[in-house]
């Protein structure tokens, strides 16, 4: 009777999950342990490795994902689409939620939710740093367990960043907004989620994994979230947890990426040209190729790393005698280029969709047209390509390769002028409209000028001489900051804010919001421009202690920190509460012109009724035959759907 109860599901998948990494690791230990270094009292770290492929084999048979490939390989009959949607349907409540699922609107929910715990996680170990860094002198814990909140906080809100944009609203939104019924690939969507949780929870492992390798180095990892190779070899046991982690999260990302950037060319709706598409897809588009191209780059560093820790190759040996070729044949400058080259077109991927979702609020709230649309797809597409041509400049204090300093200071440079492009559009957008000032605007405007910093400070650190002092600081840290916290993270808020309506039938709370905007803003920027100043003054960053020089920026910048901390707090209990009780949305609450508004709310199972025609742009805004009053909807209100 109890094994007729275990139906596919999330929770059956959990448990076969837990059970083949017991049985992984058992198996190690006791056939294939003898002779290999021991990493704990009942498991090796070969044992690990083989106990996080049985984890996630166990994860996918009780999710029921391996349904599919099997029907395939027994020649069974293979549901049809209306059977796939009806299935997708299938159960009230919150229960669809926790199934492997065919529906892009319960999928985007799903990474949603997932996103949000991956960030408040995340914030937690900023908390926990800016605690250890309030005052000079390591306190709160060892500098080994510091190296690993670092390592874990910083490699946590990349993932999560790379996920928030593309995940929820990718799926969510997209395919409505260009017309489609789901996304190109149903199954490899349900797919690239499914691979996201056991990601997640192999890192969960990381703080857990205390008693060290054969280098006699101590538990947790240590390598900061660049992951270098030389750095993890003498890292301690949680280097392989994140190595395992990080690559299935790529591997998701990669997915992800291709059954977006399948569904933007091949799912439009008739008349859905290039040149009406509203720039929220042209910026998940852009974000979607950078991440399909450069991910495996990244994911192919962690493999070598992986092959180098447990089976004794040789790929990154640290340099050895003076030269960067090491004792085994390695190179450890191999290591650097393979995680830059995703490093920082990572950036761009993070923040190219906040480009578009800020254009598209900027236009809904300002009730105008968008200024300049083709410049803004030549911004977004621009940055795209030469964000491949910059990512050396990551790399001019390391030695590689001194005669490439010259280009990659150019081109580095360079990417400041498509990136220029999308802010005369989102300035001349916002000139002279009728703004409405509501929360997704506050957090768009915020947007603006927060990236503004961050990319003026990336000039100076493009420019050899200026890194060269500052590489390694906390002035590379603020910069940084700026560019994703101040850029990619204000740009989210602004999304959830923006479609919370659509994807929940309920209204975000206003007041929490103003509240949660104005602590998130003066803690933000408060605490970064004062590590500017202790950057500009010289301290290192990643470290667990400092000199008693940098002790007034440090404790300006942690106080703040706390205000940051608690705006964002304010923001999670505003999501919490107004999705239980908040109160209920109209269809179009922003009387916004583009394709998502134009459905019923909830959103129906295959979205629209017939396929849209779309006959006009989705920024129409400003006819003086539909002027309105401020707020309230044009009078040719059904944005892009025609017949």
């Amino acid at each position: 009777m109890a094994l007729r109860k275990l139906v596919p599901s999330y929770f059956t998948g959990a448990i076969l999950g837990a059970i083949g990494y017991l049985a992984g690791n058992w198996y190690v230990a006791h056939f294939i342990g003898e002779g290999h270094d021991e990493a704990g009292p009942n498991f090796t770290e070969q044992g690990l490795m083989v106990g996080f492929a049985l984890l996630l084999i166990g994860w996918l048979i009780g999710i029921g994902a391996f349904k599919y490939p099997i029907t395939w390989l027994f020649g069974a009959k293979d549901p049809g689409h209306d059977e796939e949607m009806r299935l997708a349907g299938k159960g009230d409540g919150v229960i669809r939620y926790f199934r492997f699922t065919t529906d892009h609107k319960v999928v985007g929910i799903q990474y949603l939710v997932l996103t949000l715990i991956m960030l408040a996680f995340g914030g937690l170990g900023a908390l926990l740093i800016r605690t250890e860094l309030i005052t000079p002198g390591a306190k709160a814990f060892p500098p080994s367990t510091y190296n690993t909140v670092v390592t874990m906080h910083g490699m946590l809100m990349i993932l999560t960043t790379i996920t928030f944009f593309i995940g929820p609203f990718g799926n969510f939104i997209v395919p409505i907004m260009i017309g489609a019924r789901d996304m190109a690939f149903p199954r490899l969507n349900a797919l690239s989620f499914a691979l996201l949780v056991p990601a997640m929870a192999i890192f969960a492992f990381i703080p857990f994994l205390g008693m060290g390798n054969s280098n006699g180095t101590g538990g947790g990892v240590q390598t900061g979230w660049t992951v270098l190779g030389p750095i993890t070899d003498q890292s301690g046991m949680g280097a392989t947890a994140l190595a395992c982690a990080v690559i299935l999260a790529g591997f998701s990302s990669i997915l992800g990426a291709v059954n977006v950037i399948t569904t933007i060319i091949a799912m439009r709706a008739p008349g859905m040209r290039w040149t009406r598409l509203p720039m929220t897809v042209w910026g998940i588009f852009g974000a979607a190729l950078l991440a399909a191209i450069g991910t495996s780059s990244f994911a192919v560093d962690l493999l070598l790393i992986l092959l180098d820790r447990l089976y004794n190759t040789s790929f990154f040996y640290a340099a050895t005698g003076g030269n960067s070729v090491g004792a085994g044949g390695g190179n450890a400058w191999l290591s650097q280029n393979l995680f830059w080259f995703f490093g920082h077109p990572e950036v761009y991927l993070i923040v190219l969709p906040a480009f578009g979702i800020v254009l598209d609020i900027l236009v809904v709230f300002s009730r105008k047209p968008l200024y300049g649309y083709k410049m803004a797809v030549l911004g977004i597409l621009g940055v795209v390509v030469l964000s491949f041509l910059v990512w050396a400049h990551h790399e001019f204090t390391s030695g590689w390769a001194p005669e490439l300093r010259f280009w990659y200071m150019a081109t580095t440079e360079m990417i400041s002028i498509p990136t220029g492009f999308v802010f005369l559009v989102a300035i001349g957008t916002i000139w002279r409209g009728r703004i409405w000032m509501t929360v997704p605007m506050l957090f768009a405007l915020s947007f603006i000028w927060n990236f503004v910093i961050g990319g003026i400070t990336g000039i100076y650190l493009s420019d050899v001489p200026a890194d060269i002092q500052l590489h390694g600081g906390m002035f590379v840290t603020a910069h940084f900051h700026f560019t994703i916290v101040g850029g990619a993270l204000m740009g989210f808020f602004a999304a959830v804010y923006f479609w919370f309506p659509k994807m929940t039938g309920r209204m975000m709370d206003e007041k929490l919001g103003w509240i949660s905007f104005w602590l998130i803003q003066i803690g933000f920027n408060v605490a970064f421009l004062s590590m500017f100043i202790a950057g500009l003054q010289g301290m290192p960053r990643r470290v667990a202690d400092y000199d008693p020089q940098f002790a007034g920026p440090n404790l300006v910048t942690s106080l703040f920190a706390y205000v940051l901390i608690a705006g964002v707090a304010i923001f999670f209990y505003n999501v919490i509460v107004s999705w239980v009780a908040g109160q209920k949305a109209e269809a179009n609450p922003w009387h916004a012109l583009s394709l998502e508004w134009q459905v019923p709310t909830p959103v129906p199972l295959e979205n629209f009724e017939k396929i849209p025609v779309v006959t006009n742009g989705p920024y129409d805004y400003g006819d003086p035959a539909e002027e309105v009053a401020q707020g309230s909807a044009p009078a040719a209100a059904g944005g892009q759907v025609a017949g």
